[in-house]
């Protein structure tokens, strides 16, 4: 088998264009569609169909695609071993992570790795679950942190983290922190809320629905920071993991009213491809966040 036209094919059923196919493999389109019509030609099979710019997989040509992934998949781990030997142990890890998790939990985790590991290069992006997991099923990112478990046959998934979720209020809100709320104390009263498809809008949703509670909705804010200044500015009630406003409790800025379900959780996973080369300094880190894990609960009570 011609590897040279094995990708070719390969990338262009991935991008499904022969344009970006040709503009990926630095070739022209019409060498493009030769390698694909010579790969045809040698076993006799049709393994794309190419209609006008569409670009369909054909039965025999999803097979080929399957096999062909699991290959330069493993060209990628290959260059990434090279390239680890080469730089002796030095190199760059980047991550991707939800908004919550990449403002509140990825700087103190850096700040740890960073003692041990000053000499390694951290790329650190924010994104929805959907793309992290999309980025990390293509080797196109190292390590990703989500707020959703995935079932993905390419990913592994480690539980890190298990956040309480807390209502919130202004010390000035007539409710106090020292007493357990009655569920129905809270029917009619404004709430502020994240952005509907969130994770924890999900969570919170479920929860006041299970227990036939009906706020009134005031604002809907995707930034969990902007959500804290207007609870704080009594504009409204919000619930917010606890890591979010750890500081803002302690300070007394915002007050948290204790509800009486002890499973108002937010959950985190730590997710990377499962056949992902992992170089000494990415084991590394791996190790830490598998450690912070097991003492969160000690470090953030």
């Amino acid at each position: 088998m011609n590897l040279y036209h094995l990708k070719t094919f390969y990338f262009t059923a991935k991008y499904k264009s022969l344009t970006k196919a040709a503009e990926f493999l630095c070739i022209t389109q019409p060498a493009v569609t030769k390698q694909i019509k010579q790969l045809q030609s040698h076993y006799n099979l049709k393994f794309l169909d190419i209609i006008g710019k569409k670009v369909i997989l054909t039965d025999a040509g999803l097979n080929l695609y399957t096999i062909a992934e699991r290959i330069f998949d493993m060209e990628s781990q290959a260059e990434e071993a090279i390239k680890d030997f080469q730089e002796y142990n030095k190199g760059k890890i980047s991550i991707l992570a939800s908004e919550s998790f990449g403002s509140y939990h990825i700087p103190y985790i850096i700040r740890d790795f960073k003692q041990t590991r000053p000499e390694i290069s951290i790329s650190i992006q924010t994104a929805t679950n959907k793309d992290i997991i999309e980025s990390i099923s293509e080797l196109k990112e190292d390590i990703g942190f989500i707020s959703a478990p995935v079932q993905n046959p390419k990913i592994s998934v480690h539980e890190i983290l298990e956040d309480e979720i807390v209502l919130v209020a202004s010390p000035n809100c007539k409710f106090t922190n020292t007493q357990e709320l009655n569920l129905m104390d809270l029917e009619g009263k404004e709430i502020i809320m994240h952005e509907q498809g969130s994770v924890i809008r999900k969570v919170v949703d479920a929860f006041l629905k299970k227990n036939k509670i009906d706020m009134c909705m005031k604002y809907e804010i995707s930034n969990s920071e902007a959500i804290k200044k207007l609870v704080e500015n009594n504009m409204g009630m919000a619930f917010l993991t606890k890591s979010i406003v750890h500081k803002e409790l302690k300070s007394g800025e915002l007050i948290s009213i204790p509800v009486p379900d002890k499973n108002f959780r937010r959950k985190y996973y730590m997710i990377y491809h499962s056949e992902k080369y992992f170089s000494k300094p990415l084991k590394d880190f791996r190790d830490l966040i598998m450690r912070w894990a097991d003492i969160y609960p000690t470090i953030s009570g």
